[in-house]
């Protein structure tokens, strides 16, 4: 019994030889602690380790992309920079790249950061420099685009005035590279990313050159804050003296009995036919009744006042202009989605970055090798709006999605404008009534800070009583005021079913990249 026991201890563990072929040491598979993995673990080892290899190879090829258009456009880097005459320099070629924030989108720079991943390597290999404009909040960018075109326009405008010429600059004096960027920029290019950034981008050039700009020397804030006064949302109620309760407040006791028989006596005159001596101590107002403070009012002169031509007159205005050439734009398809309903595609895309890396690539070899075409115009013109236009209805709005037949105006529709978020089309609602409940609270504070000032001499018994100022209350007003404005502002220009700007001076002045074929997929 003990000899058979023995041999079979003895016998050797077959093996099977797939797992031998594989390359598995046979010492492992002979151990007696050696146990293949459960059904469990090795559906999770199986499809971890796919995730892994797949995300590995994703990488790989976004490099390899990067890579081979990096050696493409290095001989670029070493020539010499000539000018549109032939003349040598030694300023790159500078070009702009403009990013809005996507609607609701919790990073502010997400355009940047992806030109960054994938457009600023090959852009750096081919020596072309480049400058980021980020819009912090929809409309914030079309506002900047707008505000620097419009400073431009006020400084030529004083310079011709003044028969002011700027002088050409050589290379190594101050303020060449400002001079030069600005002499060559038709040279450039504008980079823009995404379908936000395009509805900024034509309404701040449309709004920067044709709107009329006052010249009346005061700058944005002063003319919002001229705005909402005329508003009334500072209105003071009457003052003591035109109302009944603050002329019995203030008027001693014993002259009291006074100024009811003067108001008795004022009711049965004729203020059509005066005759008595009390009308003529008394400014004519035909319709007040007459009191004790009447009498210490100045009278008002009857020879009319003359104000001269040049007070009647409305501040001058610096009035629109033709839309200048602009440099080419190169309409790069950035697009996020925003939203849980996306899930799906962002994580296709997080296993897929070789795609945005591919469109990357295509989008900087479009702007190297510089090769422009006419943008197409909008085949139906009542699909583009203007920017002066504003909506006063904020409820009864068509948010269907608006298609121009211009391939260019068109860009990223309608994949983009679905992938904004579905509550962003409530905004301008949430601000009509948010503003609106501020408004009502806010007369209730004037008031109070008001009739807190008048029996509170010392500001430091104010601010110790935990109670604000009506300076301070105007100052929250006024930044309230205009955070509410910028947002229903840029609500209007980049909400589902906006208008794309456009005037036809854009045929001759916009110019767009045409696609490049030197990249495979």
């Amino acid at each position: 019994m003990g000899s058979a026991s023995d041999s079979r201890l003895s016998k050797p563990i077959e093996i099977n030889p797939a797992f031998r072929y594989v390359g598995i040491p046979s010492s492992w598979l002979r151990s007696k602690t050696f146990r293949l993995p459960s059904r469990k673990t090795s559906a999770f080892l199986l499809f971890s380790t796919s995730l892994v290899s797949l995300y590995v190879y994703d990488r790989n090829q976004c490099r390899k992309i990067r890579e081979d258009c990096v050696q493409r456009v290095r001989r670029i880097s070493e020539e010499l920079v000539t000018d549109a005459n032939g003349g040598v320099g030694w300023m790159p070629r500078s070009v702009k790249v403009y990013g809005a924030r996507i609607p609701e989108d919790v990073e502010v720079d997400r355009a940047a950061q992806w030109f960054k991943k994938f457009i600023k390597p090959i852009l750096v290999a081919a020596a072309i420099d480049y400058t980021i404009i980020n819009g912090t909040s929809p409309g914030s960018l079309g506002r900047k685009i707008a505000g620097e075109i419009q400073a431009e326009r006020v400084i030529q405008a004083a310079q011709e005035k003044d028969g002011i010429k700027n002088p050409q600059l050589r290379p190594g004096l101050p303020g060449y590279r400002d001079w030069h960027d600005k002499f060559v920029q038709p040279e450039g290019g504008t980079l823009v990313l995404g379908r936000a950034s395009l509805k900024e981008f034509l309404w701040g050039i449309e709004k920067g050159f044709k709107e009329q700009i006052p010249l009346d020397g005061l700058d944005d804030d002063e003319r919002f804050a001229q705005e909402i006064n005329k508003e009334g949302i500072f209105e003071e109620p009457r003052s003591l003296e035109e109302s009944d309760f603050g002329e019995h407040h203030l008027i001693p006791e014993g002259l009291r009995s006074v100024n009811e028989e003067l108001k008795k006596a004022g009711e049965n005159l004729d203020f059509e036919n005066p005759t008595t001596p009390l009308f003529d101590q008394v400014s004519s107002q035909p319709s007040s009744s007459i009191s004790l403070f009447s009498f210490f009012k100045k009278s008002v002169p009857s020879t009319p006042v003359v104000i001269p031509q040049s007070f009647q007159d409305e501040p001058r205005k610096l009035i629109g202009k033709h839309i200048p050439p602009q440099p080419p734009l190169l309409l790069v398809p950035f697009d996020h989605p925003i939203g849980i309903k996306w899930w799906p595609i962002k994580i296709y895309r997080f296993f897929n970055r070789r795609e945005q890396a591919h469109r990357g690539a295509q989008a900087a070899m479009q702007l190297v090798n510089s090769n422009s075409q006419p943008i197409e115009p909008p085949s139906d013109i009542t699909q583009t709006n203007h920017f002066s236009e504003n909506f006063e209805n904020f409820e009864d709005l068509d948010f269907s999605i608006k298609i121009t037949g211009s391939s260019h105006l068109d860009f990223l529709t309608p994949k983009a404008e679905r992938h904004i978020r579905s509550s962003y089309k409530k905004v301008a609602k949430n601000i009509m009534t948010e503003r609106d409940a501020y408004r009502t609270d806010l007369k209730a504070r004037l008031a109070k800070a008001r009739e807190l000032a008048n029996s509170v001499e010392n500001e430091a018994v104010l601010s110790e009583a935990n109670g604000q100022s009506e300076v301070q209350l105007r100052q929250e007003a006024f930044q309230k005021e205009k955070k509410w404005k910028n947002d229903l502002e840029g609500w209007s220009i980049v909400r589902p079913g906006s208008k794309v700007c456009w005037d036809s001076d854009m045929i001759e002045s916009l110019r767009v990249y045409s696609p490049s074929k030197e990249i495979d997929t």
